[in-house]
């Protein structure tokens, strides 16, 4: 049996999301994990909710499937500012807390105290891709951020980077 790993980021907000879930799931499968997007959720008829029961409907179906999964990998693009999406922060932190395996990746090599405006605050220079409480559940897993900018305006997709994050996922399961 092959492991689950789900497929956190923001992936799911673009106009192409279901395409891009099914290559990430065919990389997944190449490498012999089967990759759970979140938007493989049935959630029947959803449209028939009011928008406040639609959002709870779409967490539990979240829910449901990190608690499926053996491990997650994370697409830390930043997403609409200098640092990654925050509802994929929260899966990162849910998903640290059970003890499952954390893998992350990004489309930017830019460091984020490289990215963050000067407002005047402190801002971490630890050489890290976001805020050291996102990468730390990474590195506690035994790896590290993959960064790759892709070719072409993809970047939040991040493709090379993804591959290259499910074959150090493998490579760091497989060592155990």
């Amino acid at each position: 049996m092959s492991l689950r790993a789900y497929l956190a980021g923001p992936d799911v907000f673009l106009p192409d999301a279901l395409d891009v879930g099914e290559a990430k799931k065919r990389i997944c499968a190449e490498h012999g994990l089967d990759g759970v997007f979140p938007l493989d959720a049935d959630l029947g008829d959803i449209v028939a909710l009011e928008a406040d029961e639609q959002a709870h409907a779409v967490f539990r179906a979240c829910v449901a499937h990190m608690d499926s999964c053996d491990l997650v990998l994370v697409n830390m693009t930043p997403f609409r500012g200098a640092s990654m999406d925050v509802g994929t922060a929260v899966e990162i932190g849910y998903l640290h807390a059970q003890g499952k395996p954390v893998f992350g990746y990004t489309g930017v090599t830019e460091d984020y105290a490289d990215r963050v405006q000067d407002d005047g605050m402190f801002v971490e220079l630890f050489g890290l891709v976001d805020n050291l409480m996102v990468e730390g559940p990474v590195r506690s897993s035994g790896a590290r951020v993959i960064r790759v900018a892709p070719p072409g305006d993809r970047i939040i997709v991040a493709m090379d980077a993804f591959e290259a994050c499910v074959r150090h996922a493998v490579d760091v399961m497989d060592a155990g």
